[in-house]
Order: C-alpha cells, then sequence, then structure tokens
C-alpha cells in the first residue's frame, strides 16, 4: 500500500501553537541531521493539543501510527477525532478544513482503538491504532512480528512516561519515531520527560490570545486557626497568621488543616463567592465548581457538607464510585453546582462550564497541580477568567509561584513575579497574566474559533450525498445539477458523487462478517429443526440445552473447523479469511452435513 500519509494538510483555520508545534514536528523529522528519535512538544490544556495528534503522522509518518493515551476517555476522544469513515461531517480534519475532499476519497488512514473485540490481526489492515497504555501490558500480543510497521509513537500526556508500560511499548519499537505531548515537562514523580524539547507554548501566550482563560487564585488567610486536640495540641493551641506562614511548609499542619471542617467551610464559602462573582459578570453563561478531596471519606466528611451548608447541589465522583456517569451528566446537564473530585477527572475530561477550582487538599508537586487547574481554563463563551481558591494553610500559593516559574519567559518576567516576601498578597488575590497588558489585536484573536464555527455549518453533509447518489446515477448532468441544486449541494461536485465508491473501516467490515455468520449459523439451525418438525425450545437431543442451543452449536462446531479455529476465536479471523469462506459453498457443505446428522439422532 501506498504510504497513505502523504496527504499535504492545510494550516489555514489552526491556532498559531497548533502550526508552529505540526510544522516543528515535520521539519525536525525531515532533517537527517536530527538523530534524537524521541522529541517533546509541551502545549497548555485548552489550546488544541487534538489537533495537533490529528495532523502530526501526515508528511511525517512512513508507516503505522501508534496512539498511546493514559486513559479510556481520551482514546475514544481521539478516535472520534480522527476517524473520517464513521464520522465523516464531525471528525477534526473536516471541522477545521485541514483537507481536500480528496482525502475523503482516497485516504486509506484507517484508525482501529484496540479493545476485547479486536484482534492483533486487525492491526495489519488499519495504519493509526490507538490504546491506552494498560491495553499494553503484553505488547507482544499485540504486536509481535509487527515491529518494524510502526513508524510513528504519540503519546499524549506524556508525563505518564514512567510508567513500566510505557517503557516497554517504547523499546519494543525501536526503529519509531516518538512524538510525545504535554503541558507540563516534567513527569508525575517530578523527574524530567524523555525526549528532545522542539516546542514550548507558554500559558501566559495562551491566556494573551484568548485561548484559555486567566487564572486567579484566592488563599484564604485568617487572623488566627485553632487545632484542638489534633497532632497532641490537647490544649487547643492557637496559631497566627505568622504561624502559619511558618509551618504551611510541615506535612502534618498541612493535613491538619484539610481535616478541619472550619477550614473546609472557609474554602467552600469562598469558593462559592468566586462562583456567584462568575455568574454575575457572565450571566449568559454556566459556571460549576470543581474541588478536589484527600479521599472519599474526606469528600463525604468534610466537603460536601461544606458547600451543602451553602445550598448548593453537590455531586461525588472517584476510581470506586458506581455513580459517576451518572453524576458526570448531571453535571452536564447543569443538575448539580459542585463536583467533588478524588482522583477521577483527569486528563481528557472536558466540561468548559468549570470556572472555580476548590482546592480541599494539599498537591505536593507542580504536576498534578497544573492537571487540576487543566479543568477550569478552558474557554466559556465570554468568560475570560477563572479562578483557584484555597487556604494559606495547605501551602498551595507555593505551587502557584511555581507554576508562574516554570511557565516565565524570561529574567524580568521572574523578577516581576517573584519580587518581594512570600508573605506578600497574602489573603488577597492574585491573577496569573495581567489582562490589562493585552492590546487590540490580541483580543480580536478570540474570534477565530467562532468564524471557524461559521465555516463549518457550511461543509457538505455527505449523509445528503448518500441519499440521493442512486437518484442522481440515472439522471443526465444536467438534471442531476439541478437536483444537487435543490439540495443545497455544490453541483460542481457531481462528479465526485457520481465516481465516489462507498468506503468501510476493515474493523467494520469484519464485524459485519462475524454478525452475518452468526445470523447464518441461527438460519440454518431453524432451517434444519423445521424439516426434522422439532420445536425449537424442546429439548430432544439434550435434556440441558433447547434443540435450537444443541443444533447452533454443533453448526459453530463445524464453521470454525473449517475456519481453523477453536470456540470462541473468531475475533481472530482476518477479513480476507471471511471473504475466502463466504465464497467457498462450505456454509452450504455444513448445513447439508448437519441436517444428515441430527436426521440420525431422532
Amino acid at each position: 500500500m501506498e504510504n497513505c500519509f502523504n496527504f499535504k494538510p492545510n494550516l489555514a483555520n489552526l491556532r498559531d501553537c497548533q502550526k508552529e508545534a505540526y510544522l516543528t514536528v515535520r521539519d525536525y523529522f525531515a532533517d537527517p541531521a536530527n538523530t534524537e528519535n524521541h522529541i517533546l512538544v509541551q502545549l497548555p490544556t485548552g489550546t488544541g493539543k487534538s489537533a495537533v495528534i490529528a495532523i502530526s503522522p501526515y508528511e511525517v509518518a512512513k508507516g503505522k501510527v501508534l496512539v498511546l493515551t493514559p486513559n479510556l476517555t481520551l482514546a475514544n476522544q481521539i478516535e472520534q477525532d480522527i476517524d473520517i469513515f464513521e464520522n465523516p461531517t464531525s471528525n477534526i480534519y473536516k471541522k477545521l478544513g485541514i483537507f481536500s475532499e480528496d482525502f475523503y476519497t482516497e485516504s486509506e488512514a484507517y484508525p482501529l482503538r484496540l479493545n476485547d473485540s479486536v484482534s492483533s490481526n486487525d492491526i495489519d489492515e488499519h495504519q493509526i491504532i490507538i490504546a491506552n497504555y494498560q491495553q499494553l501490558n503484553d505488547v507482544e500480543k499485540w504486536f509481535k512480528g509487527k515491529e518494524e510497521q510502526v513508524d510513528l509513537i504519540i503519546i499524549d500526556e506524556a508525563h505518564h512516561q514512567k510508567a513500566k508500560t510505557y517503557q516497554e511499548v517504547i523499546g519494543f519499537f525501536p526503529q519509531a519515531k516518538i512524538l510525545s505531548l504535554t503541558a507540563t515537562p516534567f513527569r508525575s514523580d517530578g523527574k524530567p520527560l524523555d525526549g528532545k524539547v522542539v516546542y514550548t507554548y507558554h500559558f501566559s501566550d495562551a491566556i494573551r490570545n484568548g485561548y484559555i482563560r486567566n487564572i486567579k487564585v484566592c488563599d484564604i488567610a485568617p487572623e488566627s486557626i485553632s487545632l484542638v486536640g489534633l497532632f497532641n495540641d490537647k490544649d487547643g493551641k492557637e496559631y497566627s497568621l505568622e504561624d502559619i506562614l511558618e509551618l504551611k511548609e510541615e506535612a502534618w499542619f498541612r493535613r491538619g488543616i484539610a481535616l478541619s471542617q472550619d477550614c473546609c467551610d472557609s474554602i467552600a464559602s469562598k469558593s462559592f463567592e468566586k462562583l456567584l462573582e462568575l455568574r454575575n459578570s457572565n450571566p449568559n453563561d454556566t459556571h460549576q465548581i470543581i474541588a478536589a478531596a484527600i479521599s472519599k471519606r474526606h469528600a463525604r466528611e468534610f466537603v460536601k457538607p461544606a458547600f451543602e451548608r451553602l445550598g448548593l447541589k453537590v455531586g461525588l465522583v472517584s476510581t470506586d464510585e458506581k455513580n459517576n456517569e451518572h453524576t458526570i451528566q448531571k453535571l452536564k446537564q447543569g443538575k448539580i453546582d459542585v463536583i467533588v473530585n478524588i482522583g477521577m477527572l483527569g486528563e481528557g475530561f472536558d466540561h468548559k462550564p468549570l470556572g472555580v477550582a476548590a482546592i480541599f487538599r494539599p498537591f505536593a508537586s507542580l504536576n498534578p497541580y497544573i492537571q487540576f487547574l487543566g479543568r477550569v481554563i478552558r474557554e466559556n463563551g465570554s468568560t475570560k477568567n477563572c479562578w483557584v481558591v484555597s487556604h494559606l494553610g495547605l501551602n498551595q500559593i507555593s505551587r502557584f509561584n511555581e507554576f508562574k516559574l516554570f511557565d516565565a519567559d524570561d529574567k524580568e518576567i521572574l523578577e516581576k513575579l517573584l519580587s518581594g516576601k512570600n508573605t506578600e498578597g497574602v489573603g488577597g488575590e492574585s491573577s496569573f497574566v495581567d489582562i490589562q497588558d493585552r492590546n487590540p489585536i490580541e483580543v480580536t484573536i478570540k474570534e477565530i474559533g467562532d468564524s471557524l464555527v461559521e465555516f463549518n455549518e457550511d461543509y457538505v453533509d455527505l449523509s445528503k450525498v448518500d441519499k440521493v447518489e442512486r437518484a442522481i446515477k440515472r439522471l443526465n448532468e444536467g438534471e442531476a445539477r439541478e437536483l444537487l441544486t435543490r439540495l443545497g449541494l455544490d453541483a460542481n461536485s457531481i462528479n465526485a458523487v457520481t465516481t465516489r465508491k462507498k468506503r468501510v473501516k476493515p474493523i467494520n467490515k469484519k464485524k459485519a462478517a462475524q454478525s452475518s455468520l452468526n445470523e447464518a449459523s441461527k438460519s440454518i439451525a431453524v432451517d434444519i429443526l423445521s424439516e426434522l418438525n422439532l420445536k425449537m425450545y424442546d429439548r430432544n437431543f439434550n435434556p440441558l440445552k433447547t434443540n435450537f442451543v444443541w443444533v447452533k452449536s454443533k453448526i459453530d462446531k463445524e464453521i470454525n473447523k473449517k475456519l481453523g479455529i477453536k470456540q470462541a476465536e473468531r475475533k481472530k479471523v482476518t477479513n480476507a479469511q471471511y471473504d475466502e469462506f463466504s465464497k467457498s459453498g462450505e456454509l452450504n457443505l455444513i448445513r447439508e452435513n448437519c441436517l444428515e446428522y441430527f436426521k440420525s439422532k431422532v
């Protein structure tokens, strides 16, 4: 097969960071002088990383592409973005006008998301393989003998690199080019990511260009607090603001703050205040709170009651909650005001109305702090800001300062952000970027997204083409043009329509073949029982099985024998094998042989 990634993408409708990231990747791998095969692209959450993933194989990959994600949510999202066969009008290429119509009629870049219904044989017929890394615990099961077929590995949310499976997968394809994408250049354990950083787009630039919301931070600082009966403080020692500033570095003190109902109530109250501020200043947009708790018990006993006392509707999500999906649906429907998160809503959770991040737990390192901020910074209508609320005693101001330092461009900004003592602004508010610095030119960039939506609405709906394709073929050119015009389609597309072939993803063709074979087996079973004048639900052959089940199991066994497989192994059969079996006439022979077999048993 000719390389299916030779199509040249049109970058006109992409954001500047998306264009620059793609061109940097393409040019890097095209230069033979670059010997490092693992590169890193750093893009903030909400700036359009999905589009970069979608276009990166083009003019880069010379073979199959493997996309690795940390969870199923992201795997599903990426599949939806790039699947032009099942999503002809809603894929990311169509939305952003990245390719001409030739791409949609000629491309053979079939995507395949690994799951229990597919096998390693299916990889042979697909060019973009999508998997979350847990699915590749046994990489040989999927890719043994295919090591040289994968030319490009794309790692989404690359800060998970420390995971053993990631390292095993990368090592399994020693010749592959590797592109890692992340919002932060360090792993979950704080160590630097593997790969050469070739492109960085800063959070501050994304905010100034209107791609994400400005981040405002509010830390609560009471004049004093008392931790009665905790940590052997039996006399109810009172801690002053000065004490808090000194003790906030201590882990035991931060935990005491997190487990204090008074402190949790203060965080909830301030978060509610910021929520009302967003709702009042931006009434046309929906606004909600996301809260980070230490554990389920912390969420249920401290955080949830703190919000409910304010009259807010609260939902909980965690890694072992059975009703997570129901709770998330209520959040998206606007039926709850606050979602309390216990290590659940991570990468891939995109809900724009979240505008207040309430931190009830201490983040010990910068990476999870940035990941949590990522839940509230996405564009949300005309709303320009989001809020991050916490308690001074949790020491999250240190994380915010680290965040600014991490994202700073030059010494001047560093000096501006880090001037003064740590106590400067205690109990007050600060912004990540001074919006007043934005000039009119930067403000107008926001309009690009709106124009793209309008442009996408003008695209041809290919479902209309499918419905009239046969009718058009029966018309002469003049009649066909008139029909297309009435349907609101471009009359100049008549030639493309009349020559368009039906395109099916190999995995869908295989699933259809499996289903067809199963239905054929059922039909044969019904025919045999009818000829023998036996009832389907009687038990003439086996007292434990109905006639239908028993006969069908015999037919299935014979079919599997002809296919050279054992029971429950049909997902291993290739499309070529199904085609050959369909044309062989073996099914008729199986019918005749099974009929004679059961005649002898009656």
